[in-house]
């Protein structure tokens, strides 16, 4: 028996049938791990940075041969398809074009690494092995406001499936912008000349793409770390015996507090490694050595790691006021050379919440470094520092700065 509906009993169907799309096989599935926020960064230009989870479902490997990006003023979830064609409120925009190989640069296959691309970083490429997962990182610049929403386009190619399967197109992996958060404005860690933001946002493999799987999920704590060395006025990080960490320049330097906040977890214990090279067999829980991580209100926490044994000044439930000394720039924890380790997260786990942008509220720029290249040999060797031409000196405020930027930081 049926039970009539609560109501005045009008019939207020319009009596429309709803159209049900037929559904699409996408041989990849693919979904934004971490929606993305807006920020500003020192190059000018403003920035989103996440990635997509991409998986292949094929019985065969495929490669991905090419990403387009769209943004749009729509919230994804309106119900209403728009494409890079339409008129009016709600139109896509391409931000972003990949070929085969600007996708093989950026696409990490989980598991046993694959051969990389011509080009490509070691361990990345374009192709899934049957069943493979893999991680796409993305890196869009735009100018003005923000999307609402992110949408991708994929061109699958499978040369080993049946003629009719061997080249697809998908639109995959909508996402919402989220804009509602305010990134964090703070002050600097450091006070000095010559600070360089080493493996910085946006494209830096050791960070940006630090994917750990952690208790179930994977996450990117240090998705916008910064590693901060300081050169001399000879452009060179160390001088001296490059296994003493008192050769390098920022070892010893006063790392302060970028903001009012409690202090959640620190640590004092941990040795000085022997420069050079990253110790075998370090547990997880001591990869940051002598840390800090400091609660600055609004779900933000920053950590600070592989300060020098001794020198971190507070413990959990101490309250630090903004530009207080927390501790002394070291080389514990999985460190290869003296240096400080900054990022911001969405939790107090140094390991298991994700990155979060912020920006830093007065800056000078005064140079930038080459490209990671050269800075790994300025660090390795000692060799000084090879500089990009062409960087104007100039004080910032409100952004965050960007790889491999030559810093002066002033306080007080």
């Amino acid at each position: 028996m049926l039970l009539a509906a609560c109501g005045s009993g009008e019939d207020t169907s319009t009596g429309a049938v709803p159209s049900i799309p037929t559904p699409v096989v996408t041989p990849v599935v693919g979904e934004v791990m971490f929606a993305p926020t807006p920020f500003p960064g020192s190059d000018g230009k403003d920035h989103l940075v996440y990635e997509i989870s991409l998986t292949n479902f094929m019985p065969t490997p495929v490669t991905i041969a090419g990403v387009t990006v769209f943004g749009s003023d729509h919230d994804p979830d309106d119900g209403h398809d728009h494409d890079a064609d339409d008129e009016g409120a709600g139109a896509s925009v391409t931000m972003l074009e990949l070929d085969e190989a600007g996708v093989a640069a950026r696409l990490k296959p989980t598991g046993a690494p694959s051969a990389p691309s011509p080009g490509a970083p070691e361990g990345f490429s374009a192709v899934l092995a049957p069943g493979q997962n893999g991680v796409l990182f993305l890196h869009v610049t735009f100018d003005g406001k923000a999307p609402k929403s992110l949408s991708h386009e994929i061109d699958v190619r499978a040369d080993e499936a049946p003629p009719e399967r061997r080249r697809t197109t998908e639109r995959i992996a909508a996402v919402e912008v989220d804009d509602d958060d305010e990134v964090p404005v703070l002050g600097p860690p450091l006070n000095g000349e010559h600070y360089i933001a080493a493996d910085a946002c946006c494209d830096a493999v050791r960070h940006t793409r630090a994917v750990l799987p952690l208790d179930g999920s994977p996450v990117i704590a240090q998705r916008y770390a910064v590693d901060w060395e300081q050169a001399g006025p000879d452009g060179k990080i160390f001088v001296g015996d490059p296994k003493d960490p008192a050769s390098y320049r920022i070892y010893g330097d006063d790392v302060l507090a970028v903001a009012d906040g409690t202090v959640v977890a620190s640590r004092n214990d941990l040795p000085e490694q022997v420069p050079g090279e990253y110790p075998a067999n370090l547990p997880i829980a001591d990869a940051d050595g002598n840390n800090l991580v400091l609660d600055i209100g609004d779900g933000f926490y920053v950590n600070y790691a592989h300060m020098q044994p001794g020198s971190v000044r507070f413990k959990p439930g101490d309250k630090v006021r903004r530009g207080e000394v927390i501790g002394k720039v070291g080389n514990t924890g999985n460190s290869v050379a003296p240096h400080l380790h900054v990022h911001v997260m969405n939790g107090p786990s140094f390991l298991t919440s994700q990155g979060v942008p912020s920006v830093t509220d007065v800056f000078e720029i005064t140079g930038r470094v080459a490209d990671t290249a050269a800075f790994d040999a300025s660090e390795g060797t000692g060799v000084p520092l090879k500089m990009a031409p062409g960087v104007a000196v100039s004080t910032q405020e409100d952004r965050m700065i960007l790889d491999q930027s030559v810093v002066t930081f002033r306080v007080g």
